[in-house]
């Protein structure tokens, strides 16, 4: 199993109340009802107010290295992907669990 982890920053000048945000929010919940290899999908708003804090996670789950792979290339993924770089920074791991 691999454990997909995402923390996404928004870039200065983008505030939480810009569509986009709320437009790549709603992408990210439909991500899974369009790649099957997709095994569980976890993502929201950080809650902690400090200014280390990233403003926006993600934790997925994948059965291996290639599904992972499989979701990274999926023509469903990328827009999504395309949407954070305009107004976010991301950081990822990926850990064997």
């Amino acid at each position: 199993m691999i454990t997909h982890l995402v923390l996404f920053k928004l870039k200065p000048g983008i505030a939480p109340s810009d569509p986009r945000f709320a437009a790549v929010q709603a992408a990210m919940a439909a991500l899974p009802g369009k790649i099957s290899v997709i095994r569980s999908w976890q993502h929201g708003v950080n809650l902690t107010p400090d200014a280390e804090a990233w403003d926006y996670g993600l934790i997925a789950t994948f059965e291996c290295e290639a599904d992972l792979h499989a979701y990274f290339d999926h023509p469903a993924h990328l827009p999504v992907v395309a949407q954070w770089n305009e107004i976010a920074t991301l950081a990822f791991a990926d850990l064997a669990v």
